[in-house]
């Protein structure tokens, strides 16, 4: 596909996929609340151009981090799996609260849903998630999506909120999906590749882990990427912290990385759920 025509397809997109990482939500308030102020802007410019939207947003163990820390005692956590769990049932609510009083203030109403590999494992779970979905949206409601890490163990997880983000990309066939994290895109000898038609093997070896709070990096984001492109929806991986990234990637398209669509396959429920079954456990870890 042409970059030109790419571009104008991105532009009438109707349906959007917006991924935040952990380290957008877990630095100093003064530059959380500049980023939320920002992205709320951008979602609800989006919304007013008749486009539906889902975000996907790590942050409840980041969140929860924080809250211990303001315990009036000595407590310390650490990395073990029954920790991670704890910050996150502790973090999640904290999160969900720090959305809806941004949101509020541009009018959006929205509703929080936590899932795991398991809920996906049944036909009927697979089909109520789908419908929730779909429900919302209908009724204009903002879907923010989260693992729900309080009760994932590594063994059953998607692998991390990248992977996550693609795979809600499918479930709710989404026409774009937005990645948000702290570079300008992929970067080779120190330049943003501002354009790849395919992700290839090159790529991924080229591709870093986590630098930050997360557990991703760029090469899950590349791998995400790369399955969505198979089924013919592009995927942008954007600076968040610059002001209004998305309104001007969709506006001009000339920021951060995109990754054309290759194909145009429709994935099966059955396929998606191999997918799942295939990435989880040992390719990111928490998903916060």
């Amino acid at each position: 596909m042409e970059r030109h025509t790419l571009s104008e397809r991105i532009r009438n997109a109707e349906k959007i996929v917006i991924k935040v990482g952990s380290a957008r939500l877990s630095g100093p308030e003064s530059e959380v609340n500049d980023f939320l102020f920002q992205l709320v802007s951008d979602i609800r410019f989006l919304r007013d151009a008749g486009k539906e939207v889902i975000l996907v947003s790590s942050g409840a163990i980041a969140r929860g981090r924080l809250l211990l820390s303001e315990l009036p005692s000595s407590i310390s956590s650490g990395e073990s799996l029954s920790e991670k769990q704890a910050l996150a049932a502790m973090g999640q609510n904290r999160l969900v609260n720090l959305y809806d009083s941004f949101f509020s203030k541009v009018n959006l109403s929205i509703a929080q849903i936590l899932f795991g590999v398991l809920d996906l494992e049944s036909k009927e779970g697979y089909k109520n998630l789908k419908n929730t979905f779909t429900q919302l949206l209908r009724w204009g409601i903002l879907p923010v999506v989260n693992e729900n890490d309080s009760v994932a163990t590594e063994e059953v997880k998607f692998g991390d909120n990248d992977m996550l983000s693609a795979l809600v990309s499918l479930l709710v066939e989404a026409d774009l999906l937005i990645i948000l994290t702290g570079v300008d895109g992929f970067l080779k000898e120190g330049n943003t590749v501002p354009f790849l038609r395919e992700v290839k093997q090159e790529d991924m070896d080229l591709a870093g882990g986590p630098s930050g709070p997360g557990t991703g990096g760029m090469f899950t984001k590349l791998k995400s990427a790369g399955l969505l492109s198979e089924a013919g929806v592009p995927t942008a991986i954007l600076n968040g912290k610059k002001m209004h990234v998305i309104r001007e990637f969709l506006d001009k398209n000339e920021i951060g990385t995109l990754v054309a669509p290759s194909g145009n396959r429709i994935f099966s429920e059955e396929e998606i759920k191999e997918i799942i079954r295939k990435n989880r456990n040992g390719n990111g870890g928490s998903s916060q």
